[in-house]
């Protein structure tokens, strides 16, 4: 007998003021019908938290993947992490520049090598190593309403993430984070 399944998403961290979020709810509703669907039939709790988060990395309508806010220097630096209780592992990348997708980089880092952080450029190496998509036109991580929202103060929190639940009772976590708009290079987000 199979356990129940759960499923949680958060777009965002921070206060919502005024702001028309109708759009990023729909996308929500979208993914947690997808991902519950992905649970009923069997998917893993890792599998799911990652299709989950990079659904919203490659959406462009949250501070994370596409949509990242730019550093003082005007480079994307892309932070992320996956949490998988079933094995105790974690992986993460931070400061992670020229990649599409950096939880695919953190769940890579989990499950290709013995270490739990990998930053910067040494990141970077790992991910073309591993045959992770690549990034080379900065443009990609532009997008008009996630950088409308890095602009606003009351927005600016655009960490998304998921936890998930399958049937077999393990627990999985992912988040992904773009960094705050202008903040000083190098700075690892949440």
């Amino acid at each position: 007998m199979s356990a129940p399944v759960a499923l949680a998403i958060h777009g965002g961290a921070g206060p919502i003021r005024n702001a028309d979020q109708s759009r990023e709810t729909a996308h929500m509703e979208a993914l947690v019908k997808g991902g519950r669907a992905m649970l009923d039939q069997g998917a893993s709790a890792l599998d799911t938290a990652v299709a989950m988060v990079q659904g919203m990395e490659e959406a462009g309508y949250y501070i994370a993947g596409k949509g990242a806010a730019p550093n003082r220097d005007g480079d994307y630096e892309l932070d992320a992490a996956v949490m998988d209780g079933a094995s105790r592992r974690a992986g993460a990348v931070c400061a992670l520049q020229g990649f599409a997708s950096p939880v695919a980089a953190a769940r890579a880092v989990m499950e290709q090598t013995p270490h739990v952080l990998l930053a910067g450029a040494g990141a970077a190496k790992f991910c073309a190593a591993a045959g992770l998509e690549r990034v080379t036109d900065p443009a990609h991580y532009y997008t008009p309403a996630a950088t409308s929202m890095a602009a606003s103060e009351a927005l600016a929190h655009g960490t998304v993430g998921c936890v998930a639940l399958d049937a077999q009772g393990r627990l999985c976590a992912a988040t992904s984070t773009g960094g705050v708009l202008n903040k000083m290079p190098g700075r690892v987000g949440d």
